[in-house]
């Protein structure tokens, strides 16, 4: 009886996911990329947060999810953006341009824009771990470098 009250009670206890917007920036010809993870509370389905990303990419004027990648630090270089919506679990620290990427991330998002995020000790240990992968989960993974940590 014990058990099966447990399993009833399971999904009351399970993390509650929330929606997040991941921009990366991918240096052209590379494998270097920088991800924010970005958080509007008001912002509850992924519908709202696609229409968010279409506004701000038509206005260049992001009243959500504001943030600005310091183009300047590319000069030079070609750099491939890319916005994501994705639900998850896990939190993270506020984003900050001026904190330094040092935080290795393998980041993998399935087909139900479901967010999976490892932290590595290094790009090198998580080039390694993609590496690694069955073909299926290195298809939906990558790694990258951010500013913010994991709560």
């Amino acid at each position: 009886m014990l058990s099966v009250l447990a399993l009833l009670a399971a999904p009351a206890f399970a993390e509650q996911s929330e929606v997040y917007l991941i921009a990366s920036v991918q240096l052209g010809g590379s494998n270097l990329t920088q991800s924010i993870f970005l958080h509007e509370p008001q912002i509850t389905t992924l519908e709202e947060c696609q229409e968010a990303v279409r506004v701000g990419q038509r206005d260049r004027d992001w009243q959500r999810y504001h943030h600005i990648f310091m183009r300047d630090r590319f000069q030079g270089f070609t750099g491939h953006l890319d916005y994501r919506c994705v639900f998850s679990a896990r939190g993270f620290s506020g984003w900050n341009d001026r904190a330094r990427y040092n935080h290795p991330y393998l980041i993998s998002i399935d087909e139900q824009a479901n967010l999976q995020v490892e932290r590595m000790a290094s790009q090198a240990q998580c080039a390694t771990r993609l590496k690694s992968l069955p073909q299926a989960r290195q298809a939906i993974s990558r790694c990258a470098v951010g500013s913010q940590s994991l709560l």
